[in-house]
């Protein structure tokens, strides 16, 4: 009978108690580890569509415009280089300080926000927190530090937003 009872209470999710509060995605909460991985593979898909498309357009008229393959490469890396060096000094951080987050964080309803105030952050930080994100990704062992100090904190900001003050939460 006693078993039965657990599986009662099981069903019903009361069981679950700080687990709920801890998993819920209540407004101002901090966002978890995988909402932000959904968020960022978004931002990816838009990123490489951003980035690759103009590229690849521009080898195609400089193909048809018959323009020298030397020529041609120096005119392509030149461009690649300016595009996707803007590409990332614009598209988080100018998303981030004016909107509050990327296109992939405002689909699953994130939010970048100062950590003490719960304003959003300026563009400095938010082009620091970009670029700091960047190196910690682009180097292994950064990269556990960091998934490991966003799931070992309370408060789930990995290095990249202790190094610029901000945190992800659920929006309100």
């Amino acid at each position: 009978m006693r078993e039965i009872d657990m599986f009662n209470s099981m069903a019903s999710g009361s069981d679950l108690g700080r687990f709920q509060a801890a998993s819920g995605a209540r407004p101002g909460s901090p966002a978890g580890l995988l909402p932000r991985c959904a968020a960022t593979a978004i931002d990816l898909v838009i990123a490489v569509a951003v980035i690759l498309v103009p590229l690849v357009g521009l080898d195609r008229i400089l193909t048809a415009a018959g323009v020298a393959d030397g020529e041609a490469g120096v005119i392509w890396r030149t461009t690649a280089a300016l595009w996707v060096t803007a590409f990332f000094l614009l598209y988080s951080p100018l998303s981030v300080s004016r909107r509050g987050a990327t296109p992939g964080k405002r689909a699953l309803r994130l939010e970048v926000v100062h950590f003490e105030t719960g304003e959003r952050i300026g563009y400095g930080s938010a082009v620091a927190r970009h670029l700091t994100n960047l190196v910690v990704t682009g180097i292994p062992v950064l990269c556990v530090a960091n998934v490991s100090s966003m799931n070992l904190s309370k408060d789930l900001r990995g290095m990249h937003d202790k190094a610029s003050g901000s945190a992800v939460i659920h929006r309100r």
